[in-house]
């Protein structure tokens, strides 16, 4: 979310974030929980029938124009918004629960970006290893995540993801952009644990596949979020 001196990286609404490590795992779960999360207009990626896909992903941010934090996301995969002749995203994202390591950085994504917060600060650690990162989050001593993320082959990349938001204002969408170093693989070694905790308390934990069918790893990269869509038309 920032440039390298903690600045936007142009006028034109252009925001850049630098981080160290950005891990993702995407587990199946129940379409009729994803459908209870969802707001009407977006649809969830199903990889089979009555399954959809619950995305985690926990970002170690070094730079930005709030400091540095690290960020816990749960999202849903989505059907991506796609105009004729525009260019593909690798995958759309519904963010339905955020939570951050810092006040600063929470107030900039809620205000900026529309997304919604897990309104207290959690802990998030990130003890990476040669070939495999683990992360741990927790609030006020209580867990609320486990997760083990594996690596394959390294490739350079720039993948173009979709993020939806929506609040009681309507509706939004950005394209984000990840440069990074970037590591991709479904041979199920890594794995969850999802505890009970108000943070996860929008997922069905006893429906959620523990192993994940894909994980990434991105590391020392640069998030650029160009500049936030109002979709009129979808909202509610």
């Amino acid at each position: 979310m920032s440039g390298s001196n903690g600045a936007d990286s142009s006028s034109a609404g252009f925001v850049q974030y630098h981080f160290r490590h950005a891990i993702g795992g995407f587990f199946e779960f129940p379409t009729a929980n994803a459908r209870k999360i969802l707001p009407p207009h977006l649809h969830p990626v199903e990889p089979h029938h009555g399954q959809s896909v619950l995305s985690v992903m926990a970002f170690d941010f070094h730079a930005s124009m709030v400091g540095e934090y690290g960020e816990l996301i749960l999202s849903v995969l989505v059907m991506p918004r796609v105009e004729p002749g525009g260019v593909l995203p690798r995958s759309a994202f519904y963010p339905f629960l955020l939570g951050t390591t810092t006040k600063a950085s929470r107030d900039h994504a809620i205000e900026r970006w529309h997304l919604p917060h897990f309104m207290e600060n959690i802990d998030l650690s990130f003890d990476a290893r040669e070939d495999e990162i683990r992360i741990a989050a927790a609030h006020g001593g209580s867990p609320i995540i486990d997760m083990r993320i594996t690596d394959y082959d390294w490739e350079q990349v720039s993948h173009r993801y979709q993020c939806f938001m929506h609040d009681a204002h309507g509706s939004y969408m950005s394209t984000i952009v990840m440069d990074a170093a970037f590591s991709e693989n479904e041979e199920e070694r890594g794995g969850i644990t999802i505890h009970k905790h108000a943070f996860t308390s929008a997922i069905d934990r006893d429906g959620v596949d523990t192993t994940p069918f894909r994980e990434l790893w991105m590391r020392d990269g640069l998030q650029t979020f160009h500049p936030l869509e109002t979709l009129a038309s979808a909202a509610v």
